[in-house]
């Protein structure tokens, strides 16, 4: 038996809705990685995080975040 239109339309909207979800799951998968490894960082004696540069003054993680960011900002 044919799905009648309003019954079509609500399944494609679900489909819509669920893929939009497990991206969102997957940004905060992504975003709780990128904390994980903040959290894990170095520190100095106050406490503050040290954050390292290569040779050409670029922080590997600062940049992830920013990519993040980027990437995710809807």
């Amino acid at each position: 038996m044919p799905l009648d239109p309003a019954q079509r339309h609500q399944i494609e909207q679900d489909a819509i809705t669920a893929a939009w979800e497990a991206e969102r799951l997957a940004a905060c998968d992504d975003a709780i990685a990128l904390l994980h490894e903040i959290v894990d960082l170095e520190r100095d004696d106050d406490g503050d995080m040290i954050l390292g540069a290569d040779e050409n003054g670029h922080n590997d993680l600062l940049c992830r975040i920013a990519t993040f960011l980027a990437t995710h900002d809807q």
